[in-house]
């Protein structure tokens, strides 16, 4: 019986020592994002999924918490793998203004979040209750309104278009909502408040299941505000991209009989620097190769999800890995923001 038990043990030792060399070779990886129901879920969702299925040995975890500044400042502090970015955003990193303002090395820290991809994230979408009496921004004075999550991008850009579309200002002319995108979008179906202004592109998930239930209007911009300073101020940053919203785009309760015109981005996702390069090649490869799988995700994702799409917003560099797989493709890559080469302002 003792040497029965010995060569029992010795067989779960030896199996361990068999398995534990190939268990710790799997690495994981960390993968910020929007909430569920967002643009910028859905494709990371996609690229994690690709990568999970078809690169050995990895696994990359999403954490859907916290805003995208937030994802991008862990990303540079090797905190986090992967997050979401834009033009815009590095910008505004880059300058060391808006929410990263309290930086002194945002010249640095950028090179240190390598884009590997673009994608358009789709549209503002200004929404209100039908029976709010809310019919264009100008009525936004003394009410309640979502912007954004605190210290987000998304909140400095909306903000900017509602003053220049309006005058009015957060908190002296209405009353701004404070809280995270998960949290808004769950508040505005309780009618917490009276604007909801998710960037997604459309049909969004998340407004698609308030209007099965509820009339509601999406808020356009008034063309004939484009030549005011302001707008010009927003409209002239990297990356910004023209969009509307069709009557009908969320069924029979949107009450719209026009187009709603609105403004959305280019944004992307954005790797730490210091990721091998063949380890992000091998990522990238499975991820564009496989895109039938994210395009059957979501009805925009066909047209927003294309190897075209992907090098024609970049923002300073892309990591080598990333070039290298759209270099074999034949791709030309469009940097539209990138000071320290003369890219932009």
């Amino acid at each position: 019986m003792i040497t029965f038990n010995g060569m029992a043990i010795g067989l779960v030792i030896a199996g361990v020592l068999v398995a534990g060399p190939a268990a710790a070779q799997k690495k994981f990886y960390k993968l910020g994002s929007f909430p569920p129901g967002t643009t910028p879920y859905i494709v990371n969702t996609a690229f994690a999924n690709a990568v999970n299925k078809h690169v050995a040995d990895t696994e990359i975890q999403i954490s859907a918490t916290g805003p995208a500044t937030q994802h991008m400042l862990l990303v540079t502090e090797g905190k986090m793998d992967f997050a979401m970015s834009a033009p815009t955003a590095y910008r505004l990193m880059y300058k060391q203004i808006g929410p990263f303002k309290r930086l002194k090395d945002g010249k640095t820290r950028v090179r240190k979040m390598p884009m590997l991809f673009s994608y358009p994230i789709g549209a503002y979408h200004f929404v209100t209750y039908a029976s709010s009496g809310i019919k264009s921004l100008s009525d936004l004075k003394g009410k309640s309104v979502f912007l954004g999550p605190p210290g987000g991008v998304a909140t400095r850009n909306v903000t900017l278009i509602v003053e220049a579309m309006t005058g009015l200002k957060p908190r002296k002319d209405f009353k701004q909502i404070r809280m995270g995108w998960g949290a808004a979008a769950q508040a505005f179906q309780d009618r917490k408040f009276d604007v909801w202004v998710p960037v997604t592109n459309a049909p969004s998930p998340q407004v698609q299941q308030i209007a099965l239930s509820n009339k509601i209007r999406i808020l356009g911009l008034d063309k004939a505000k484009f030549d005011r300073p302001a707008w010009k101020k927003y409209w002239n940053q990297p990356g910004r991209r023209m969009v509307s919203i069709a009557p009908g785009t969320y069924g029979k309760n949107q009450v719209n009989t026009e187009e709603a015109l609105t403004t959305g981005a280019f944004v992307g996702m954005v790797a730490r620097h210091d990721i091998p390069e063949e380890t992000i090649y091998q990522m990238v490869k499975a991820f564009w190769e496989n895109i039938a799988d994210a395009h059957a995700m979501a009805k925009w994702a066909k047209t927003a999800l294309t190897p075209e799409l992907a090098v024609a917003a970049i923002a300073g560099d892309l990591h080598p890995g990333a070039a290298k797989y759209y270099r074999e493709k034949g791709m030309k890559i469009s940097v539209i923001y990138d000071p320290d080469k003369g890219i932009g302002k």
